[in-house]
């Protein structure tokens, strides 16, 4: 994108200028930004935290003084403050980090189970296997992750250096964690699980309302017809626990650049 505009318009860009974009990932920008910019123009990069159809008033909202003077991201603030947004005050780095460590594992889980379900040409929701609880979390998730653009994955995933470690250990942890079921070792994969939530699951985030109740999910089926549910193993799910906990992430603790709560409930109903 980037390389086009230089094509047509030339390296440069007019004197004084305060040059950002509003990409999901900052290590493409940045480079493209320092690659083709002149060293005197400064960057003062952002990005929203919440999709297009969410009012931006009181969500996160990143800025990023990546090569600027404490008078130009003053400007930029006060342009951005109109949308009343949580400013947050990150590096490149630090916001790509956050973004894998949040979104980059729990992403691709969903998309491994909305292309199992397409490979079966099976509807979940027809199939005694995911009624209610969380099981409707899940189909409601996997739906509003494919409904979104390419871009947003290529963006958490293949572009992002800070995900693409922690893909590689979701495909392992999902690989370990099945053969264990498949093999019959109850108790070294329940000592495994175990061990994964208690690294990840804190007792701070216990207490606080950032987790659902069984009792609330269970208010909900998008199952029709069906009385019995069957079994599931939720591999899926235990392998993103497994995978953070193999590389040492605690996702609660950057709640402060998470998905709105509005989208949850939104989910719900």
């Amino acid at each position: 994108m980037i390389d086009n505009v230089v094509a047509e318009y030339g390296p440069s860009t007019k004197v004084g200028a305060i040059v950002g974009g509003q990409t999901s990932c900052k290590a493409p920008e940045l480079a493209a930004f320092e690659k083709h910019l002149p060293s005197d123009v400064e960057i003062v990069t952002c990005h929203s935290l919440h999709g297009p159809g969410v009012d931006p008033k009181g969500q996160p909202l990143v800025i990023i003084q990546h090569r600027a003077s404490q008078e130009s991201l003053d400007v930029v603030h006060g342009i951005l403050s109109c949308l009343q947004s949580k400013i947050i005050f990150l590096t490149g780095e630090e916001h790509d980090r956050i973004t894998a460590d949040t979104q980059a594992v729990t992403h691709v889980a969903f998309l491994s189970m909305g292309s199992a379900w397409a490979a079966n040409n099976q509807f979940p929701w027809e199939l005694d296997r995911y009624i209610g609880g969380i099981e409707n979390a899940k189909i409601n998730i996997t739906l509003r992750i494919y409904s979104n653009k390419w871009h947003v994955y290529a963006g958490l995933a293949i572009l992002n250096p800070s995900a693409q470690q922690q893909i590689r250990q979701y495909a392992q942890s999902v690989t370990e964690l099945y053969k264990l079921m498949l093999g019959g070792h109850r108790k070294e994969l329940e000592q495994r699980i175990r061990q994964a939530g208690a690294a990840v699951f804190s007792k701070d985030a216990k207490s606080s309302s950032l987790l659902l109740e069984d009792e609330l999910l269970e208010k909900f089926s998008l199952g029709k017809g069906h009385t019995q549910r069957k079994p599931n193993n939720h591999l899926s799910l235990l392998a993103i626990v497994d995978c953070w906990w193999k590389l040492g992430i605690v996702p609660y603790n950057h709640m402060i650049c998470s998905t709105p709560v509005s989208v949850v409930g939104t989910l719900l109903t």
